[in-house]
C-alpha cells in the first residue's frame, strides 16, 4: 500500500513538473497492440504498458526515448464516436519506440493508455500533449 502511495505521489508531482515547464502541442492519438517489445529505445527490457510509440514530430533521432508525455483527449476524429473520451481524459506514457513509416498518429499509444483517456472503437482522437 505504501508503495502505491508513493508511485501515485510521484506521478502527481511529475504531472505538476510537467504543467509548469512545457508548452501544449495538438495532434492525433492512434493505438497499438500487444507485442510491445522489442522497442526501438529498450529492446526486449519490459517498460509495462503506459507507454507509446513516437512519430517524426516527436521522435528527434531518438532522443524522444524515455521521456514522458502527459496525453490528453480532446474530441473523435470520425462521427462514428462523436464523443470518444472517457476517463479522466488524461494519460501520461513513456516514450519506449518510433512510430512505423506511416504512422497515422503523433503519437501512438499503448492499446491500455488509449483505453484510459478514450474508447478504443474510436481508433482515433485528436489530443493535446506536453512533455
Amino acid at each position: 500500500m505504501a508503495l502505491q502511495v508513493k508511485k501515485t505521489l510521484f506521478l502527481l508531482i511529475a504531472l505538476l513538473l510537467f504543467s509548469l515547464t512545457s508548452a501544449q502541442n495538438s495532434g492525433i492519438a492512434t493505438y497499438y497492440t500487444p507485442p510491445y517489445m522489442p522497442s526501438a529505445c529498450y529492446g526486449f527490457e519490459d517498460q509495462g504498458v503506459m507507454i507509446a510509440a513516437a512519430s517524426e514530430a516527436i521522435w528527434n533521432n531518438g532522443a524522444a526515448c524515455g521521456q514522458l508525455y502527459q496525453v490528453n483527449c480532446l474530441s473523435g476524429t470520425n462521427a462514428g464516436t462523436p464523443m470518444p473520451c472517457q476517463g479522466r481524459g488524461v494519460v501520461v506514457v513513456k516514450i519506449v519506440d518510433r512510430c512505423p513509416a506511416g504512422c497515422r498518429g503523433t503519437i501512438d499509444l499503448s492499446q491500455e493508455a488509449f483505453a484510459l483517456i478514450a474508447d478504443p472503437n474510436s481508433g482515433v482522437i485528436n489530443i493535446s500533449y506536453q512533455q
